[in-house]
């Protein structure tokens, strides 16, 4: 059983929480968030204390660290946090949700968050400092690297390379053999069909409505069935 020290007080850290305590034997002992976060010493009826003082109660001896936050400025808050915790000598902890399909043992760094229903597959590695949310297919030998977010249902397809930092919204579809550069945000929806320039942007354009009583369009549709 590895004892856990959380970083976060918000919707992050309780997140983390509850897969953890649901899927997982490891035991969460404290929190710790920075000092100008804390407005009292408890979260979740655990003991709330400030990172700046946190290797003095919970040695990095004896706890490990997860720090689950957002991909906010492109996952690099999350990176800096992650580089603070091994600065103090924390090894991190990662969460692999069991309920995955997962064809080997998974190969992934420090302090991944990957929840239910991935689907992955043969020579996959996945660097440290990445989070899956639920739901994504990864092709044969891609390699993710450090500090990425990856949305639900995204697709990677076989051969791929996802650079640092990149970020891969909601049905994002990356094909054969495509590499991601650094810092490459791809928005929901998104095809990408070839590779990358460091810190591009792709986004879908928002569907727009084509009718505006569903209704009617419901009775049109009922309607064509019966011909």
């Amino acid at each position: 059983m590895k004892k856990i020290v959380i970083y976060g007080c918000g919707i992050g850290a309780d997140v983390a929480t509850r897969y953890i305590r649901s899927d997982k034997e490891d035991k969460i002992c404290a929190y710790t968030a920075d000092a100008n976060y804390i407005s009292n010493n408890n979260f979740m009826d655990l003991p709330l204390v400030a990172f700046e003082d946190i290797e003095r109660q919970y040695p990095p001896d004896d706890y490990l660290m997860f720090i689950p936050l957002g991909s906010k400025a492109m996952n690099h808050l999350r990176a800096e946090k992650y580089q603070l915790a091994k600065d103090k000598g924390y090894t991190l902890y990662s969460y692999v949700s069991s309920k995955s399909f997962l064809h080997c043992d998974i190969d992934c760094g420090e302090n991944c968050f990957i929840l239910e229903g991935q689907a992955i597959n043969f020579d996959v590695k996945i660097g440290n400092n990445v989070v899956m949310w639920s739901s994504n297919h990864v092709g044969d030998r891609t390699i993710i690297g450090d500090h990425v977010w990856l949305s639900s249902h995204v697709t990677i397809a076989g051969d791929a390379t996802i650079k640092d930092y990149c970020f891969l919204g909601i049905n994002a579809t990356i094909a054969n053999n495509i590499v991601l550069e650094q810092d490459t945000f791809v928005g929901a929806t998104c095809f990408i069909t070839k590779s990358t320039k460091k810190g591009e942007v792709y986004m879908q354009q928002g569907t727009k409505s084509c009718l505006n009583d569903s209704l009617a369009f419901c009775k049109m549709l009922d309607a064509s069935h019966k011909l």
